[in-house]
């Protein structure tokens, strides 16, 4: 009896978990797959290598950016191969897009004060001479 309530809230988990787009129909395909492959872990096993798979690649692009001349290909790279993991996590992934982007726009800013500051200093160079 305790199994199949457990069964039941893991169910009803899950599509709370989909519900709130925070997984995919990937999902449930996954979930298919460990009963057809006879492996009760599998899911597990799957979610624990995405999340290490998603922690490194976190830790490459945090490294990436934190670089003095950042190397946007490898930023670039890193979260192509981010975003192609993370498909079936959408709500994860949505948010992920939408910091990156606020970022993105932030080193845009950022640059751009750069490059100001580097032509006032020359201006400014410029006319001392």
């Amino acid at each position: 009896m305790a199994l199949h309530i457990h069964k039941g809230l893991l169910q009803g988990f899950i599509q709370c978990m989909y519900d709130e787009g925070f997984v995919n129909d990937q999902f449930w395909q996954l979930q298919m797959m460990k009963s057809s492959r006879n492996q009760p872990d599998y899911v597990v096993r799957v979610v624990t290598s995405y999340c290490s798979s998603a922690q490194t690649l976190f830790s490459q692009l945090t490294h990436h950016i934190n670089q003095e001349n950042v190397d946007f290909l490898q930023v670039k790279v890193s979260a192509r191969e981010l975003y192609d993991k993370s498909s079936s996590c959408s709500k994860a992934l949505y948010w992920t897009k939408n910091e990156f982007a606020h970022l993105r726009r932030k080193f845009e800013t950022l640059v751009q004060c750069r490059w100001r500051g580097r032509s006032l200093i020359l201006k400014v160079h410029l006319e001392g001479n």
